[in-house]
């Protein structure tokens, strides 16, 4: 069996499958512009870890249920002139979250409420943190 092969199935039953996928790519570029192997296998790590923050960001967003995808700039504040676009912005910084807060859209149907919501939601989903804190 080639080295090359032992070590792609090295990693797919590591499960770094993606690492697994970069590897010839990220050799022949390091071997094309000599660059350090520590180099090379940083190249293969962030590959892996880009592609496991996409896979964590795609589950998170699907286990929420949203009625659709749309975030604040796809939101149209002229429509609705009585919102407060100021304090829509302050909203997606998400401190609400970090207080404990709530935050509740009122108004008659066709307003944006649903809309201002999961903007909300996917922005918190896309900001939240792939791990937490363990301490012993």
């Amino acid at each position: 069996m080639l080295e090359l092969e032992q070590v792609r199935q090295q990693l797919e039953s590591l499960g770094l499958s993606q690492a697994a996928t970069v590897l010839d790519r990220c050799l022949e570029v390091g071997t094309r512009e000599n660059l350090p192997a520590l180099t090379v296998v940083r190249h293969i790590l962030e590959e892996e870890l880009a592609a496991r923050h996409e896979r964590y960001l795609k589950a998170r967003t699907r286990l929420a249920h949203l009625p659709f995808h749309k975030t604040l700039a796809d939101f149209d504040f002229t429509a609705q002139p009585s919102l407060d676009e100021r304090q829509v912005r302050d909203l997606a910084t998400l401190r609400f979250l970090s207080n404990g807060e709530n935050v509740i859209f009122l108004g008659p149907p066709g307003v944006g409420k649903t809309h201002l919501a999961v903007a909300l939601a996917l922005k918190a989903i896309s900001q939240a943190p792939t791990s937490s804190p363990h301490t012993t």
